[in-house]
């Protein structure tokens, strides 16, 4: 009887360690379910139209459970959509306040949190949660604490970041951030020497060579300007329009007209209708007036362009003084209508605008718009 005892034993044990874990599988089940009807509720909230009564409802769940975190975050989200940033930064702080968060999901909220932040104009709040998440090696905090100092304009300390952090810097557009931010800071204190310190940053930096060029143009210092220029011509054709006028005055300058003859001709299979349009000035220069006129037409015809059709009249007009007068009616329409037209446009955005700008207005991208292609672009 006693040896029976001992054998029923485990077996008791056993089945109550399994009733006891399916009492509590039932119990957390039980939990499960009332939560979720708790969500059911405020999704019907939302569902009925009564937005107020449902979002409250949904807050209210959060300190009941902090297991579903990406549901509070996608709340937090809708919030910060409809402009309700303070509810956003409500559910981003209680969120906060929970033991249960990974390293991971506290990261991402204080990321989210920031977000908060700036759109609240809390810089402080949003730049302190930046600098923390930085130095836990968040890869998103470098770009949103390069975008907080553009948004206050506070140049010194995106430098001083950089200076402290430079490996840090390790993408074009990164690279093109803070070597505006040098820009800027050169207008601020009226001094582009340091601007020789960030031009080779990336091969497709515009901006540092731009001004330097066009300091050296303004001071008389031609072949500064042809060193600058010519090498954004060479690197960054897409923005020749924004100094090819001026890069054509300063070869003519120094009677280098062969030269910019030359520096052009290497670049006549890229987009450009202005570059192809300069060539055919410099065909008018040398006396090869009809090279011209048949130059730019086969190019018309493989490539419409308004303002190689506007160049194509005033050649024609001055070849035929019978029709000037006609054809010079037709290109002041012609020129009505460019006026119109946006003359640049973001690459990440596709926001346009007639005035060039540094920082795209609409998503902050730097150096992103650029000038306009296609048949009403250069």
């Amino acid at each position: 009887m006693i040896e029976l005892l001992f054998l029923l034993l485990p077996v008791a044990a056993a089945y109550g360690y399994i009733m006891g874990k399916n009492n509590a599988n039932n119990e957390a089940q039980q939990q499960n379910q009332e939560i979720i009807n708790e969500y059911s509720k405020g999704l019907k909230f939302l569902l009925d139209r009564e937005e107020d009564q449902g979002l409250e409802h949904l807050i209210s769940l959060l300190e009941i459970s902090a297991n579903s975190v990406e549901h509070y975050l996608t709340l937090a989200t809708l919030f910060r959509r409809r402009g309700e940033l303070d509810r956003a930064i409500k559910v981003h702080e209680l969120l906060l306040k929970h033991d249960g968060l990974s390293l991971e999901q506290k990261k991402h909220v204080l990321y989210e949190l920031a977000q908060d932040y700036m759109m609240a104009g809390l810089l402080d709040r949003a730049e302190e949660n930046l600098v923390y998440l930085h130095s836990l090696k968040d890869s998103n905090a470098l770009c949103q604490l390069m975008l907080l100092y553009l948004q206050s304009h506070d140049w010194d300390k995106g430098i001083a970041l950089f200076q402290s952090h430079e490996s840090d810097f390790n993408t074009s557009q990164l690279k093109k951030t803070i070597a505006n931010f040098y820009c800027e800071k050169a207008i601020q204190d009226k001094d582009l020497k340091p601007l020789d310190v960030v031009t080779e940053l990336t091969q497709d930096l515009v901006r540092p060579k731009y001004m330097l060029g066009e300091k050296a143009f303004d001071d008389g210092d031609f072949l500064q300007a042809i060193k600058y220029w010519g090498s954004l011509l060479d690197k960054n054709v897409a923005f020749a329009p924004i100094f090819l006028d001026r890069l054509e005055v300063s070869y003519e300058k120094l009677n280098l007209q062969d030269n910019y003859f030359s520096h052009l001709s290497k670049h006549l299979k890229s987009d450009s209708v202005l570059i192809k349009i300069h060539y055919c000035k410099s065909l008018m220069a040398q006396g090869k007036v009809n090279e011209a006129r048949n130059y730019i037409t086969q190019v018309l015809r493989k490539q419409p362009n308004i303002r190689g059709f506007s160049y194509l009249l005033m050649l024609m007009s001055e070849q035929s003084q019978d029709i000037k007068t006609v054809l010079t009616e037709i290109n002041n329409l012609v020129q009505d209508y460019i006026a119109t037209k946006s003359l640049y446009q973001c690459n990440h955005c596709g926001f346009t605008s007639k005035k060039m700008y540094w920082f795209c207005p609409s998503c902050k991208h730097v150096e992103s718009l650029v000038p306009l292609s296609g048949v009403d672009g250069f």
